[in-house]
């Protein structure tokens, strides 16, 4: 819109004229791009902008932007609890109030040397680097004052912050404008110019490619985020109280408000950083078996910073990578995972990791050697090795322990290579189980053994005694022995199935404490240093 106000302008028209054509420009702009938040509240804008001219009326922007909320909310309320909605409003209510402040800020801290371009400057280097840091300013200081605006929002759903986006704002805002700009006008000649509206097509998809490769850059340097983890609401609040006090609350004295604003700035930091440090430097062990259903995703949360997942899949959700494992992940603050282990090739317990491995930085994924040879084989398993392959990663050979350098030891009890080589054996029953031990304290991780391998299990380690019990195969008590979890005396066991697979049959009948993810959702089993054990859940029981 600004700029068919600019080319109106140019050629001479009122502003009446230009509010018409400007009018007329978005619905053209609704009608070729969805429906989404941020796009109808810059219409809505747009439309009481020029209306204002049309009946003679001065326009105030926030007014305006309060206006467009209250339209939208009208038309779908439930819009207010969105995370899209909320960012776009907050936003522009940053760039309405900071940006003016920001800019005055950065012309101040320079001397105003972009400021005023004199006419007797006659050095043409001279002026276009004036007028190049004059543009540079003003956009930098619309990208931080909508990021001072957005950043809690960003914050409380995202669970991280960016504060090198006003740089890449300016970075990408030319290539921006042009394909805008370019676009547009190839839309409205291709009805009256259609070869040169193809011309510039050619154009607008090159300039696009482009500006995918940057930003794949600027994301690739993984500088750009900082991923917090999930933050408490009051953090949220203080946050607002101290932008609208920044805003709003007038002192006197210059020093007493940059007094105040340094101590909230710094009690957010501070708060930040250690949440940040407490996440990634721990001195327990945390495990927490999320609800996928019919499947397995199993994070474990070693001392000193490890981070170790077991399978991700589902044989019923869908996108349980992105929209459970990794939505997990972030809620955690974690980003990078330093093994996935493999138990075996069933659907239900690797159709994540692809989505993983996509939005994760992931250091090394393991099977064993029954897994190896069947990915040769059978498709869902040789899908996973190409799009590891794809990424970087090859799937290494699964040895008796993980070698990692936490306290805490990941021992991998089943099945030997004997065990894999058994083409006897059904594929279940060559499932990886892991032993985890910290703090004196052991859990299990049983994937989908059955009869076979459960007997021997026993067989091999009668001393076999873990606290904490992954049932196998989800449950199932027609693939479970009758005495084999009687024989592990475990105090808690942990079941990862279906809705359907739980009302249908509950796995043990005896007064060890039990959790079901279908009705307690996502599991976490806590052990210090001290190897006591505690257990929470997602969903809490009324």
């Amino acid at each position: 819109m600004g700029t068919v106000w600019w080319l109106c302008k140019a050629a001479g028209l009122m502003k009446r004229a230009r509010a018409i054509i400007c009018i007329i420009a978005i619905c053209v702009f609704l009608l070729v791009v969805p429906p989404r938040s941020p796009t109808l509240r810059a219409a809505v804008i747009g439309f009481v902008f020029c209306l204002s001219f049309l009946f003679r009326r001065y326009s105030n922007p926030l007014n305006t932007l309060s206006l467009a909320a209250i339209i939208l909310l009208l038309v779908r309320p439930t819009g207010l609890f969105e995370a899209g909605w909320q960012l776009s409003f907050a936003s522009v209510l940053g760039l309405l109030v900071f940006n003016e402040s920001v800019a005055n800020f950065l012309h101040e801290t320079t001397g105003d040397w972009f400021w005023e371009i004199p006419l007797e400057d006659v050095s043409l280097l001279r002026r276009s680097a004036k007028r190049l840091g004059k543009a540079v300013v003003a956009l930098f200081s619309v990208g931080f004052a909508a990021w001072l605006g957005g950043a809690g929002i960003l914050l409380y759903h995202f669970y991280e912050i960016t504060p090198l986006a006003s740089v890449w704002t300016v970075a990408v805002f030319p290539l921006v404008w042009a394909i805008l700009v370019l676009g547009f006008l190839k839309i409205i000649l291709f009805f009256l110019l259609p070869t040169l509206s193809m011309v510039l097509g050619f154009i607008v998809t090159g300039l696009s490619g482009w500006l995918i490769g940057v930003v794949k850059f600027i994301a690739d340097l993984g500088i750009s985020q900082i991923l917090v983890g999930r933050v408490p609401i009051g953090l949220i609040v203080f946050y607002y109280v101290f932008v609208v006090f920044t805003a709003f609350v007038y002192f006197r004295r210059p020093l007493p408000r940059k007094v105040t604003r340094a101590a909230m700035v710094l009690a957010m930091v501070v708060f930040l950083g250690l949440a940040k440090w407490h996440r990634t430097h721990r001195d327990h062990l945390e495990l927490t078996c999320l609800d996928v259903g019919h499947g397995q995703a199993i994070l474990a949360k070693l001392p000193g910073g490890e981070n170790v997942l077991f399978d991700a899949g589902s044989l019923y959700k869908s996108d349980i990578g992105r929209r459970t494992v990794t939505a997990f992940l972030g809620y955690s603050g974690i980003n990078e995972i330093d093994a996935i282990v493999l138990s075996h090739g069933d659907l239900d317990h690797i159709n994540g990791i692809p989505e993983i491995v996509e939005h994760c930085k992931v250091r090394g994924v393991y099977a064993n050697e029954a897994f190896l040879s069947q990915s040769e084989q059978e498709g869902t398993a040789r899908f996973l090795k190409e799009s590891l392959r794809n990424k970087g990663l090859e799937i290494q050979t699964l040895g008796e322990d993980l070698r990692l350098s936490s306290g805490a030891k990941v021992e991998v009890l089943w099945p030997s290579k004997e065990v894999c080589a058994n083409s006897q054996l059904d594929d279940n029953d060559k499932s990886v189980v892991s032993l985890i031990e910290f703090g004196g304290a052991e859990v299990l991780l049983c994937s989908d053994i059955e009869n076979v391998a459960q007997r021997e299990l026993l067989r091999l380690f009668p001393n076999l005694e873990p606290e904490v019990v992954v049932v196998p195969h989800h449950g199932s008590v027609n693939t479970l022995e009758a005495d084999f979890l009687d024989e592990l005396g475990a105090d808690i066991l942990i079941c990862s199935c279906s809705r359907r697979q739980y009302e249908r049959q509950q796995t043990y009948k005896g007064e060890t404490k039990q959790f079901y993810t279908p009705k307690d959702g996502a599991i976490t089993i806590c052990i210090d240093e001290d190897g006591k054990i505690k257990s929470d859940v997602f969903v809490r029981q009324k």
